[in-house]
Parts: C-alpha cells; sequence; structure tokens
C-alpha cells in the first residue's frame, strides 16, 4: 500500500510515459513501464548499500538537483523541439520504448534520491528490519510501479482517442513545460 502511495507522486516519468502510449500505444507504454521498473529494482537494491548515506550530503543533493534539473530540461526541450514535427513510425524507429524508459530513469537522478529517501527513512525509523521484510517491501513497491505505470499506460491509450491527432501536438508542447518546471522545482527543492 505504501508503494502505491509512493508512486502518487506524479512526476516527469508518469508524464513521459502518458505521453509516449498516447503518441504509440499501449504496448509501447507497458514496454516502457517494465524498463522503468526495471531500474526502480536497481535503485532499491542500491537504497540498502552505502549510497543512501552518501545522499544526505548537502553539498551532494545541491549537484543532484542540479542534474536533475539539467536532465528534465532537456528532456523537456526535446518534446517541445519536436512536437508535431515526426509522425508516430518515425518516432517509433528513431527511440525503442524499452530502451527509451531505461534511459531516462537512469539518467534522472531523481529516482536515486527517491528511492534512497523512502528506503533510508523506513531503516533509519527501524520500520523495515530483516532480510525479508525489507525484500517484500522493495517488491511490493515494483509492483506498485508496475500497476500505476501500467494503468497510465492504459489510461494514454483511451485519451488517443479523446484528442484530435492534430491536437497531439500540443501535449507534446505540454509534456515538455511540464517536464522544464519539475526541473527547475527540483533544483531549487534542493537548494533549501
Amino acid at each position: 500500500m505504501l508503494g502505491l502511495l509512493l508512486q502518487l507522486s506524479v512526476g516527469p516519468v508518469f508524464f513521459t510515459v502518458l505521453h509516449l502510449s498516447m503518441k504509440k500505444g499501449f504496448r509501447e507504454g507497458l514496454k516502457m513501464t517494465a524498463a522503468v521498473a526495471l531500474v526502480d529494482a536497481l535503485y532499491i537494491c542500491l537504497s540498502f548499500t552505502s549510497m543512501s548515506a552518501l545522499l544526505q550530503i548537502p553539498s551532494l543533493q545541491k549537484g543532484i538537483g542540479f542534474l536533475a534539473m539539467v536532465v528534465l530540461v532537456y528532456f523537456g526541450i526535446t518534446f517541445i523541439r519536436n512536437s508535431g514535427t515526426k509522425s508516430v513510425r518515425q518516432t517509433a524507429a528513431i527511440h525503442h520504448s524499452f530502451t527509451y524508459g531505461l534511459k531516462i530513469t537512469l539518467i534522472n537522478p531523481l529516482t536515486i534520491v527517491f528511492w534512497s529517501g523512502a528506503f533510508g527513512s523506513l531503516i533509519a525509523a527501524r520500520q523495515l528490519t530483516g532480510f525479508l521484510p525489507t525484500i517484500l517491501y522493495g517488491a511490493g513497491c515494483v509492483t506498485a510501479t508496475i500497476l500505476f505505470l501500467g494503468l497510465t499506460s492504459l489510461s494514454g491509450k483511451y485519451l488517443t482517442r479523446l484528442i484530435d491527432p492534430r491536437k497531439l501536438r500540443f501535449v507534446d508542447i505540454a509534456v515538455g513545460v511540464i517536464l522544464i518546471l519539475f526541473g527547475i522545482e527540483t533544483f531549487f527543492t534542493s537548494l533549501f
């Protein structure tokens, strides 16, 4: 249940999966969801190491905040720049959805900060003790990622039916702006 609640914090990956499923369909959205879940599992495993303690260093947090801003602003500008300029077939040929999901999640520093913070605080508060409960909790979080982003992909499929294909350009721009705003907000949050 906590894993599902953590997923409700809608962020850049949510909007990217929604956008991808609207542009390329439900199956492609699920491929990206699988990639995101794989990276989440990797970062959850890393959060059990000393990585969690390192991320508590203020100067490192600021550096990660800046890096997150750069990555998200870059993706946002790319969405805006490419809005309406490529057909769905051309886009599919350039980006394989699974690879794209790996790339956007792996290079997004927010993901490792998110999971290390979630697990680090539970471990520090002794809410999560023992090997089996920790593994089960991690598996629950990955399952929550798959469920939440799978439903996001499904909703993208149906949203496409409601939006005129000529207006999908505005969806590209909106997703780009949202990613840029998330990036800027992340940077300023890391400063304070």
